[in-house]
């Protein structure tokens, strides 16, 4: 298994740009960023890609968790595999500052 993911990591741009494509079909109105060992290039056997949904208005629980679903439907059919470390952030302005300020943000989406 750790070879999968390995070889995913490997692929976590053309992952990335996947996935950006899945949130601008399901809120066209969301920026799409990679945060973290991506953005930054530090990827190692046990990271993930993690990708920042960033809304205009900052989201409930409830919300995020609908778009993340949504969102990795569209993904898996447009070739996302399951095995894919890949784990969304659902945010608003002021949660996407907070991550920013964390890490790197390598924006995906106009």
């Amino acid at each position: 298994m750790t070879d999968i993911l390995l070889k995913a990591l490997a692929r976590w741009r053309e992952l990335a740009a996947i996935v950006a494509r899945a949130v601008k079909e399901v809120r066209p109105d969301a920026e799409v960023y990679v945060v973290g060992g991506a953005a930054e290039g530090r990827l190692t056997a046990l990271s993930d890609i993690d990708i920042a949904v960033v809304l205009p208005e900052e989201p409930s629980r409830e919300e995020a968790v609908v778009l993340i679903e949504g969102v990795l439907q569209r993904a898996e059919e447009l070739g996302l595999p399951l095995y894919a470390p890949v784990e969304l952030h659902v945010v608003g302005p002021q949660g996407f500052q907070k991550l920013a300020r964390r890490s790197k943000a390598v924006k995906l989406s106009d």
